[in-house]
């Protein structure tokens, strides 16, 4: 079948792996078959991804409710979820540290760059072998870190307004570059409207710190149970307060969407 009657049909998605068969008639080619997919994101649509990295910086400053919800959209489709800090010589040590420490047990790896100082080689690194998207909110850098990595490619990148400390979306469409290394960058618009598509009381599966807690109750979603573990070890200081306070607003806002929904 023609590629635009597998668009049409929604069917594919950028990602798909697919074979092809050259058409006897002409130079084009047509898609005989879409190979099956191990995940798939909805917005924006596309698949067979490894990896997601998370690309945060000094200014504008970070949404952590983002990349919250980043991560917990990356657990629920098998996604390897990767922190990428840009503008590092923007960043205060304090400031650096502080979301090392409240991430690195949370992330696969985190990654800090520099594309203004061309600092990319540990992502490259992390990038080899993996077809990975870049998300996060607009004017961090993500179409320019993808261009100090493949300068080649020439993305359009975007001038961070001084006035409002934000910038508009840069990319307009979802496309896959193919670089050096076996690296494929799917670079992506959309992520920045996310919602998740997860019950409230499941939640809590996907954040690696809540993980092997021996609470009261087997169905304890950490948030106003009595006997709770994970009160106890962020009172404690053993698991990160703001993102703890991050989650109870996640689940709140999730929980009042169903109450919405079902009741």
């Amino acid at each position: 079948m023609p590629l635009g009657n597998l668009k049409k049909q929604g069917r594919l998605l950028v990602g798909d792996n697919v074979e092809l068969k050259k058409d006897e008639f002409s130079d084009n080619y047509v898609i005989t078959k879409v190979f099956g997919r191990f995940n798939e994101i909805i917005r924006p649509k596309v698949t067979n991804i490894d990896q997601i990295l998370i690309v945060i910086s000094a200014v504008p400053k970070p949404d952590l409710y983002l990349v919250d919800k980043l991560i917990v959209n990356a657990h629920i489709n098998n996604i390897s979820p990767v922190l990428v800090i840009n503008k590092i010589d923007l960043i205060g040590k304090e400031e650096l540290d502080e979301y090392v420490t409240m991430y690195e047990n949370v992330v696969d790896s985190i990654v800090l760059t520099s594309a203004v100082n061309n600092n990319v080689q540990t992502l490259k690194e992390v990038l080899k072998n993996k077809t990975s998207v870049f998300a996060g909110q607009s004017a961090v850098g993500k179409s320019s870190l993808i261009n100090c990595i493949s300068p080649n490619l020439n993305q359009a990148t975007n001038i961070l307004s001084k006035k409002v400390e934000r910038g508009k979306h840069t990319t307009r469409e979802c496309t896959i570059f193919v670089l050096d290394d076996n690296i494929m960058i799917a670079d992506t618009p959309g992520f920045s409207m996310l919602e998740l598509d997860v019950k409230y009381n499941e939640l809590k599966d996907y954040y690696p710190e809540f993980e092997d807690a021996k609470c009261r109750y087997n169905n304890c979603t950490h948030t106003t149970e009595t006997g709770c573990v994970i009160k106890s070890k962020v009172n404690a200081g053993e698991i990160n307060k703001s993102r703890y306070d991050r989650y109870l607003e996640i689940f709140k806002q999730l929980k009042t969407k169903w109450e919405r929904e079902y009741d």
